[in-house]
C-alpha cells in the first residue's frame, strides 16, 4: 500500500495489532479529533472537531488510499488557513529564542524531511501538507479536505495544526492531538 511504504511501515510487521488493523486500510475507520486554540501558556478554548476517515480515490486510474478530514469549527479568523499534520502528539508551547511559542511542541510538518546519511533532505511537497482550510466570515468552517496517500494510522500519535494564515509557516492558531 502506498501510504505504508511512504511512511516506512509494513503493516504485516507491526507489533501493534491496532496499528496494523488501521494501516490495512480495509475498514472505513472514522475518528474525531478535538481542536483547541494554542497559546503560550498551554491549550486555550475549544473550537470544535475534525472528523477523519479512510477512503479511496482514483489517481491516474488507480485506486489509492486517502483521508477525508471534515471540519466542524468555530471562533477562528475568516479566510484561508494553512492546515497540516505535524510530527508530535503535543499542541503545547515550546521555547524558541527565549520565548514560549504557541503550538511549537507539535514539531515540524509530517514527512517534511528525512535523514539521508549525513544529509537532511527537505521536501517541497509532503504528506503532512494539506490543502488550505477555509474559514467563513462568521469564523466557522465546515470544510472537507482530501489528503491523498494517507491512512488514519498515519495520524496515530500526531497532531493536526491550523495556522493563522495561508502561509505554511505562519503562527499556529489551533491544534488537536490524534492518539
Amino acid at each position: 500500500m502506498a501510504s505504508a511504504q511512504m511512511a516506512g511501515y509494513d503493516a504485516a510487521q507491526s507489533n501493534n495489532p491496532l496499528e496494523a488493523l488501521l494501516r490495512s486500510g480495509r475498514l472505513p475507520f472514522e475518528f474525531q479529533v478535538q481542536i483547541y486554540r494554542t497559546s503560550s501558556s498551554g491549550l486555550g478554548p475549544y473550537v470544535g472537531t475534525i472528523t477523519i476517515k479512510n477512503t479511496m480515490i482514483k489517481i491516474a486510474g488507480r485506486d489509492e488510499p486517502a483521508l477525508v478530514l471534515k471540519a466542524n469549527l468555530v471562533n477562528l479568523s475568516p479566510g484561508p488557513h494553512a492546515f497540516h499534520i505535524h510530527e508530535y502528539p503535543d499542541c503545547g508551547p515550546k521555547e524558541k529564542d527565549g520565548v514560549m511559542v504557541p503550538g511549537l511542541a507539535a514539531g515540524a510538518h509530517l514527512f517534511a524531511q528525512h535523514q539521508d546519511g549525513s544529509e537532511i533532505v527537505t521536501y517541497k511537497s509532503h504528506l503532512g501538507n494539506l490543502p488550505n482550510l477555509i474559514v467563513a466570515a462568521d469564523g466557522s468552517s465546515k470544510e472537507e479536505v482530501i489528503a491523498p496517500r494517507l491512512l488514519v494510522a498515519d495520524l496515530l500519535n500526531r497532531s493536526i495544526m491550523i495556522h493563522v494564515s495561508q502561509d505554511d509557516y505562519s503562527a499556529r492558531a489551533a491544534c488537536g492531538v490524534f492518539r
